[in-house]
């Protein structure tokens, strides 16, 4: 049986085991807007927290993948390179971003349940400062 939790920085785990997919939230694909690309190397290692990837929407702005947990990041969609608008359609289903083997799966103590992630939009989610964009060509380097 599969269990999902959520990040504070609007990504999603789906887990089975010891592997995990990974997308963004549907509340963070409306908020960016129209993604035209998103930037992620299959084949990554990764800590929790760490940036794995950047997403690119048709307004010029650039957002960050962060990883859920730590672990080796396996398998891209192949689906994005053909149609990325699945990810605009369907976030939270046939629009994953990655597949990760999950290093530590008691990482997933940190993460929020999705009652937990509602409040947390609810609650501390302004949406004038819903997520911040990344300069991405200004800091490169965290990349």
């Amino acid at each position: 049986m599969s269990i999902v939790k959520y990040t504070t920085t609007h990504e999603w785990i789906e887990v089975d085991d010891t592997e995990g997919t990974i997308g963004i939230t549907e509340r963070a694909q409306h908020i960016y807007g129209e993604i035209i690309y998103i930037d992620i190397s299959p084949e990554q290692e990764c800590e929790q927290g760490e940036i794995i990837g950047r997403i690119e929407t048709e307004t010029g702005g650039n957002f960050y993948l962060y990883a859920p947990v730590a672990g080796e990041i396996y398998e891209v969609n192949p689906v994005l390179e053909d149609d990325i608008d699945i990810v605009n359609n369907v976030p939270e289903g046939d629009g994953w971003i990655c597949k990760i083997y999950i290093d530590n799966p008691n990482e997933l103590g940190s993460l929020l349940t999705l009652e937990d992630y509602e409040d947390f939009e609810e609650d501390e989610l302004d949406e004038g400062e819903y997520l911040t964009e990344t300069d991405f060509y200004e800091d490169i380097d965290d990349y």
